[in-house]
């Protein structure tokens, strides 16, 4: 699938506003200069910056359809794939605070394994081992929260 630069200049452009706007509610520091939106603010700049260079060259140049299926997308089951795959993504957002971050990322790679035809011995030992060995460097190495869920904490 290909996208025209008219239509990525318009989401980033999108993207970025939205992220800029919002970023402006967040807290000031005390005691610094710069907030807590200095930096989304900054990276919504450059989402905006480069959406309007899309945006132009996409106007400039010869009309181009909006959205392209390419050849993969023509095969069976590609879109299917693409949807399974956003749909886990929601399921993560939705799901994650209250299954907790090990338990939903088992059943998320469970699900995209699968869907890639791995074996089931293969599918069970990659999910669970990639799942915890996440967990520990997200919480323990890089020091981020992960969503808890009904699990109890690990040693880590």
């Amino acid at each position: 699938m290909r996208f025209s630069d008219t239509m990525l200049g318009a989401m980033l452009l999108v993207f970025g506003l939205t992220v800029g706007i919002y970023s402006q509610t967040f807290p000031a520091i005390p005691g610094q200069r710069y907030g807590a939106a200095a930096f989304p603010t900054a990276i919504a700049i450059g989402f905006v910056g480069c959406g309007l260079v899309l945006l132009v060259r996409g106007f400039r140049a010869a009309p181009f359809p909006l959205i392209t299926r390419t050849e993969w997308t023509r095969k069976p089951g590609a879109m299917p794939a693409i949807l399974v795959t956003i749909l886990c993504v929601v399921a993560y957002i939705f799901f994650a605070r209250h299954l907790g971050f090990i338990p939903i990322s088992i059943l998320i790679l469970i699900v995209l394994f699968r869907m890639l035809r791995v074996p089931w011995w293969q599918t069970l030992m990659f999910a669970f081992a990639a799942a915890f060995v996440c967990d520990f460097v997200f919480r323990s190495i890089l020091l981020v929260p992960l969503p808890q869920g009904f699990m109890p904490r690990l040693p880590w």
